[in-house]
């Protein structure tokens, strides 16, 4: 983007810029620190019955992560749910009801990332700059790992499916390796399951912006701080990013993969989509792909809502049958 800086430009368009518009708040923000993890409270800030809150340790002292949960059915056989939402500072508590529709047997445990609080829909422009210096994938999938190994510490084991949103698909292969023998399938809601920056550079390519892509990869390799903030984003953030490795982890094992797309996605190309289940097909991995027409990057489809509570269907009843099934075609 010739004749300004790249922190004055924040790109859109890509699945990651559900941040960019902290961009717009920084300098209202400015100098003004932010206690440690403070999380962005509002009036609808309490949890409602059955979900509750809680914070569980983190990977380093003084980090917490929270969590959002619901407790399972009396059924000793119900599963656990364990999702992964994807950028930005959204909590998924206002919609949770509504999103986990169908699921209501299972267990669910919503990891959210600090600075995050799971009952606000905070927007992008909300999330505040020491959100943007502290997210990083690396932090992030090291304080998922510590929180979910909290949660199991106190808790009988169940079959478990672990769920990642968008940029929450980047951590399941580290997740469901913790997960040993409890794990029944990995599920990718609206992510491409390639390497985050080859999705990105195909969307960049996509919305004709490449040349916003390869000022990022220009200063991720340059000498900034990794606390500089560019296209709404640490260049910790990039940097950490650009070395993410998901295509090969996510396939290499002998797990269960689910993936639901939408081919009226706006933030992730079916181009991606395609090519994860086309490259995949020839790995250990099983796959259970199923594209959605019309569907966007919500899973929301014109007149028929979302798809979600069939997926949830669908998983309860491959729970029940061993993780053989893949669900509706």
């Amino acid at each position: 983007m010739p004749g300004g800086p790249l922190r004055a430009k924040p790109l859109r368009g890509l699945p990651r810029a559900a941040a960019a518009l902290l961009l717009a708040c920084a300098a209202a923000v400015g100098a003004q620190a932010q206690p440690p993890l403070a999380a962005p409270d509002g009036p609808s800030a309490a949890p409602r019955a059955p979900w509750s809150r809680m914070d569980v340790p983190g990977s380093a002292p003084g980090r917490r992560v929270p969590v959002l949960r619901r407790e399972a059915s009396p059924d000793a056989a119900a599963p656990r749910v364990v999702v992964v939402p994807g950028s930005g500072c959204a909590g998924l508590g206002p919609i949770a009801p509504a999103y986990f529709a169908g699921l209501e047997r299972a267990q669910v445990w919503v990891l959210h990332k600090p600075f995050t609080n799971p009952w606000v829909r905070t927007a992008p422009e909300g999330c505040g700059e020491a959100f943007a210096r502290d997210d990083r994938p690396t932090r992030w999938q090291a304080d998922a790992l510590a929180a979910l190994q909290a949660l199991r510490a106190s808790e009988p084991e169940r079959p478990t499916w672990l769920v990642g949103i968008s940029e929450g698909g980047d951590l399941l292969p580290a997740l469901g390796q913790a997960l040993g023998g409890s794990l029944r399938g990995l599920v990718l809601l609206s992510a491409s399951g390639l390497d985050p920056a080859e999705t990105l550079r195909l969307q960049a390519q996509r919305i004709g912006r490449p040349e916003a892509w390869a000022e990022i990869r220009a200063a991720a390799a340059s000498a900034r701080s990794d606390d500089a903030l560019v296209h709404g984003r640490s260049l910790g953030h990039w940097r950490d990013l650009l070395a993410w490795r998901l295509f090969e982890p996510l396939t290499a094992r002998p797990w269960t993969v689910w993936q639901w797309w939408g081919d009226a996605d706006e933030l992730i190309p079916a181009e991606a989509h395609e090519r994860f289940a086309r490259e995949a097909a020839a790995r250990p991995a099983r796959l259970c792909v199923r594209r959605w027409p019309g569907a966007d990057h919500g899973l929301h489809r014109p007149g028929a809502g979302a798809a979600q509570s069939q997926l949830w269907r669908a998983l309860l009843a491959a729970t029940e049958a061993g993780g053989a099934a893949c669900g509706p075609p």
